[in-house]
């Protein structure tokens, strides 16, 4: 099965915590845990990170139910993009179709979320939605952006990657300032993170004159 967990910071330390809206607290969530998973198991709600603190269960996906949806306002966890990637000097658009949670008709109790990559010219909006651009490829990218937020932690994954010509596929952690894909979201924010603006701070003078945010 393909799930993903994040965790935060068992103790009472201030560092690590977790950004929520008071009302997904009265969600009904599983251990009070609003962005949990209900089918996650239980040897799943705590673990100790490599540097020896004790993490709590903050959000997890099991990808267990086929008839989710995850196009735009369908899925309270995940947006699926319509969108044709230009950054990067991508080659896909990305279609929320393309992605669906899988039963395997094998081995009962298995599921996983399918993302699936087609070499075939398709047509989609770029980021800006003032025209349309086609692409030799047709995929999918799940974002949590404006939806769920942490800072620091642990986050754990279980995937199974394809293989071949015309794939990249990972998992992404990004902040929220910016969204990946589109591009004026994120000039001058990406890859950088960190703790505090520092004045003395400066970008390459080929880089957008775009001041870092914490």
């Amino acid at each position: 099965r393909r799930r993903l967990h994040s965790y935060r910071r068992a103790s009472g330390k201030s560092r690590a915590h977790v950004m929520l809206a008071p009302w997904l607290l009265s969600l009904g969530a599983k251990d009070g845990c609003c962005w949990c998973d209900p089918d996650t198991p239980k040897d799943a709600e705590a673990v100790t990170g490599s540097d020896g603190d004790d993490y709590t269960l903050v959000f997890s996906d099991e990808f267990n139910d086929p008839s989710r949806s995850f196009a735009n306002g369908e899925d309270p966890k995940w947006t699926a993009l319509h969108v044709a990637d230009t950054a990067n000097e991508g080659k896909t658009v990305y279609l929320p179709e393309q992605a669906t949670v899988a039963l395997d008709a094998e081995e009962p109790g298995v599921s996983a979320l399918r993302i699936a990559t087609v070499y075939e010219r398709t047509t989609g909006p770029d980021p800006s939605g003032t025209r349309q651009i086609t692409m030799p490829f047709r995929s999918a990218m799940l974002q949590s952006w404006n939806k769920f937020c942490f800072t620091g932690g642990v986050v754990e994954f279980r995937a199974r990657m394809p293989h071949g010509s015309g794939y990249w596929p990972a998992l992404w952690l990004f902040g929220n300032l910016g969204r990946a894909v589109y591009q004026d979201s994120n000039t001058g924010l990406w890859p950088w993170s960190y703790s505090e603006c520092d004045p003395d701070l400066k970008l390459p003078p080929t880089d957008p004159p775009q001041r870092i945010s914490a």
